[in-house]
């Protein structure tokens, strides 16, 4: 077995930064149940209003984040990455840390905000490993750092859920500042960035130097528009699943734990199936990987909008679980191998752009799609939208396949 003294150095950043994400993400996704019911304990009762602050609420953090993540990618090209990563996890605990004294609707949108203006911890660890990882282990090392998000999002919402109910929503957000501020503390202490040549400093790009050379490179244009609509799919029912859990027969005194678990479900079968999904990937392709789990994924969700029951989501969370760890750690993987070294963590920053444009578009859609027509159509047009990645994914097989095949 090979000691920590004797494995390369991207190996080393790459599990520390496994541990500090895994550790971000289990008190960011802690709060994410609910907040649709946090809303309404700052004074949003009406069901149709609460849906659609809640659609906002949840979205909120991306309006910026698309933004300012290329930025935070080009200065870390610039300045290091390392502190890109650093800046943005103390940015997510302050952000975090107050909302549990927010007052009204109006000051958590606020503080959602100023979230996604200054955290971004997912596209700075995404570009470190990235920018360091030699080309033939990229698949690997996207691959398990992809990972923290479900196992974030396993243990996550369960924790807040449970929390929630025990001591109150207000703690479960001082609660997840306090994680960040551990995980930040990882980082510094553990994870080591090598100094670049100042000849190599010198070739970096400016934000719209790196848009203009994905937007005219097929392949990487490509991947972004499939990106933003898988994510978009993935992301679109989160506003309404405890109101639609509600709605479905769930205890009332029990609607945040099992929000938390139906959440969670996903995250844990996503998990256990990466691997394979991998392995499948270097055996038969990307475009086949991507039409057969977004067919599935797509079905899936389709069919939880004509369930009679909420019992009946749990096994169809499962199955979408199963199929949704071969999709976007896949397109990351694809973008990253098409990327010039000398300025991929800023090109990177547009692939995170790319899935959090997804997660801005849909919440905020869902949102007012259930105060008008129903929460059962929130299932049904996200389960569309995930075909339409299928599909395109077949309408443009040999610009998108020629990334990674």
């Amino acid at each position: 077995m090979t000691s920590t003294a004797e494995m390369p150095l991207w190996k080393k950043n790459l599990y520390v930064l496994w541990i500090a994400q895994f550790i971000a993400m289990l008190a960011m996704s802690a709060c994410l149940p609910f907040l649709p019911l946090y809303v309404r304990h700052l004074g949003v009762t009406q069901l149709e209003e609460a849906q659609q602050w809640s659609g906002l609420i949840i979205a909120a953090p991306f309006l910026f984040s698309v933004i300012t993540s290329p930025i935070w990618g080009a200065m870390g090209d610039k300045y290091g990455r390392k502190l890109m990563v650093v800046r943005a996890i103390i940015g997510l605990a302050v952000a975090m840390a107050l909302m549990g004294f927010a007052q009204t609707v109006w000051q958590l949108l606020a503080l959602r905000m100023f979230q996604g203006a200054v955290s971004g911890f997912i596209a700075s660890t995404l570009a470190f490993v990235s920018a360091t990882t030699p080309a033939r282990r990229a698949g690997y090392a996207i691959g398990l750092l992809q990972s923290t998000i479900s196992a974030g999002n396993i243990v996550g919402p369960l924790v807040g859920g449970v929390l929630s109910d025990a001591i109150g929503m207000r703690n479960v957000f001082f609660f997840v500042g306090a994680m960040c501020l551990v995980s930040a503390a990882i980082v510094i202490y553990f994870v080591v960035e090598k100094k670049e040549v100042e000849s190599e400093k010198q070739k970096r790009h400016s934000v719209l130097e790196n848009f203009r050379h994905a937007w005219r490179t097929p392949e990487l244009r490509n991947i972004l528009l499939l990106i933003v609509a898988a994510q978009s799919s993935i992301v679109f029912v989160s506003p309404v699943m405890p109101f639609y859990l509600e709605y479905l027969g769930a205890p009332a005194e029990y609607l945040s734990t099992l929000t938390g678990v139906i959440v969670g479900i996903v995250g844990v079968f996503s998990i256990l199936f990466a691997p394979y999904w991998g392995r499948r990937n270097d055996r038969k392709g990307f475009v086949k990987t991507l039409q057969i789990a977004a067919l599935a994924v797509g079905v899936s969700t389709i069919v939880q909008s004509f369930v009679p029951s909420y019992e009946y989501l749990f096994g169809l969370r499962a199955v979408i679980g199963v199929f949704t760890a071969a999709i976007i750690p896949t397109l990351y993987t694809a973008f990253s191998k098409n990327t010039p070294p000398e300025n991929r963590s800023g090109l990177m920053g547009l692939a995170s752009s790319a899935s959090l444009l997804g997660n801005l578009i849909s919440p905020s859609m869902s949102g007012w799609i259930a105060s008008h027509a129903g929460m059962r159509w929130c299932f049904a047009i996200a389960g569309a939208m995930m075909l339409g990645v299928a599909f395109f994914a077949v309408k443009s097989r040999k610009p998108v396949a020629a990334t990674i095949e």
